[in-house]
This record gives structure tokens, C-alpha cells and sequence, in this order.
């Protein structure tokens, strides 16, 4: 088996444990998920090209990090209330506050170039 297989095989399993982990729970998610996984892999199983096959190995890391760092779970406590389930992974961002009595500077306005209008 070469090298590049070996990878690509190695990210199939860490994306269907990683969708594990990410929408533990929800079932119906995880069919979901571990469907479409499976069917981009199969999709892409002929590929004999060294440079595409990198260029999906990068893809599935990419998507890896993206689950693992912006999907957050929210599972309803009662009517009113829901519960976020963040994980080590997941990216926090500053939490800025909203000012009503805040200045916003007037919208720029745009001069249209002749390219492209319609008479």
C-alpha cells in the first residue's frame, strides 16, 4: 500500500471519529455525517494523480480542523434554555458588547465607472 493511500485512509478514520466526537449525541447527524465522508472518499478512490491525491489529503485536514474548531453542539434544556457544549478545540472569540449610542461614520459612496452599466 503506498504512502499517500496510507494517509488518505488514515484521514477517513480520524474525520468518522472526529464527527464522533463533534455531534456526539445527535444521531441522526452522525449518519449524516459518516455518509457523506464516506461518500467523497469512495468518490475519489481512483484518483492516481500524487498531486490531486495531496490535494484531497489537505482537504480532509482542513475539514477536520474546521469541525473540531467551529461546530458547537446546543442541546435544549428546557423551553426557555439551551446548552452549548464547547470542547478544548473550539475557537472562542472576544465577546464585544453591543453600544446603541455608538457613531457610525456615514457610508461611503461609491462613483460608478461606465464599465459594465446598462443604458
Amino acid at each position: 500500500m503506498s504512502s499517500l493511500r496510507k494517509e488518505a485512509l488514515k484521514w477517513y478514520k480520524t474525520l468518522q471519529r472526529t464527527k464522533n466526537q463533534v455531534f456526539k449525541g445527535d444521531q441522526r447527524t452522525i449518519e449524516a455525517a459518516r455518509q457523506r465522508i464516506r461518500e467523497e472518499f469512495i468518490k475519489n478512490k481512483d484518483l492516481s494523480s500524487e498531486k490531486d491525491i495531496q490535494e484531497k489529503i489537505k482537504i480532509a485536514k482542513d475539514v477536520d480542523v474546521e469541525l473540531r474548531s467551529t461546530v458547537v453542539q446546543a442541546v435544549r434544556v428546557d423551553e426557555n434554555r439551551y446548552q452549548a457544549r464547547i470542547t478544548k478545540d473550539t475557537k472562542k472569540l472576544e465577546n464585544v458588547m453591543f453600544d446603541p449610542n455608538a457613531e457610525l461614520p456615514p457610508p461611503r459612496s461609491r462613483k460608478c465607472s461606465d464599465k459594465g452599466k446598462r443604458t
